[in-house]
This record gives structure tokens, C-alpha cells and sequence, in this order.
């Protein structure tokens, strides 16, 4: 994956949907510094692509590959492997996909609250209350 050409997507996105990175950042619940390091390809950028796919409504697709393809056209022109499965099925699955893709999303903003409350505790543990 080139995480900078992802990233300048995902700008775009932001910048077309009038979106700065500190508006976003607060909406997600990180920093526009995080932000920032993740679109110029300096952290790991897979959980912002489900966040702005989610939030924006673009695909996956597009924003790894920068090829926006509808599912259904994608399915219909029978691109996808010849593995015996109808294009109803295949639809099936990739709706599957989709609900998996989310639920993968809520469990990493989860996993995420958990680590901020974690940090907290340290910081108390270490620092104390003053």
C-alpha cells in the first residue's frame, strides 16, 4: 500500500467535504498531528481508511487503489475470479464484507477508548493527582 497516495486521497476528501484536519481529528478522537503523520504516510494509515470510508461514503477501493468501482458494476461485468459462486452470491458476500468491515471499525474505536483509559491510570500510577 502507498500509504502517501492514500493519504492525499484522504486530504481530498477532507478538503472536499470542508473538513480540516483538526475538525476531523476532534470528530474521531485523535490529534490533527496524528492526523497529519498518518496522511503524509508517517504512521500506519489502515484504521483512517475505514474511519473516512465509513464517515464519507467512499470505498475502500477507491481510496487504496484510487479506482472508484460501484460493487454491483463490479460484479456484473464478472472481473471478480471464475470460483463457481452466481453474482447474487458474490453480492451476498461482499455485503458480508461490508458488515464485517464495520464491525472490525467498532472494535477498533473500542480498543481505542480502552487504551486512553489505560494511559490515563498509567499517567496517575507514575505522575499522581496534582
Amino acid at each position: 500500500m502507498k500509504s502517501k497516495q492514500i493519504g492525499s486521497r484522504i486530504a481530498k476528501i477532507l478538503k472536499e467535504n470542508r473538513y480540516s484536519q483538526a475538525k476531523f481529528a476532534e470528530e474521531i478522537g485523535m490529534t490533527q498531528s496524528v492526523i497529519s503523520e498518518i496522511l503524509r504516510g508517517i504512521r500506519e494509515i489502515d484504521r483512517l481508511v475505514n474511519i473516512v470510508a465509513d464517515k464519507f461514503g467512499v470505498s475502500r477501493d477507491y481510496l487504496i487503489t484510487g479506482i472508484e468501482t460501484k460493487k454491483a458494476d463490479y460484479i456484473a461485468s464478472d472481473k471478480l475470479p471464475q470460483n463457481g459462486l452466481s453474482c447474487e452470491e458474490k453480492q451476498s458476500l461482499i455485503e458480508k464484507l461490508e458488515v464485517l468491515y464495520k464491525t472490525h471499525q467498532d472494535h477498533l474505536d473500542k480498543a481505542s477508548q480502552v487504551m486512553k483509559e489505560i494511559s490515563a491510570i498509567n499517567r496517575l500510577l507514575i505522575v499522581g493527582v496534582g
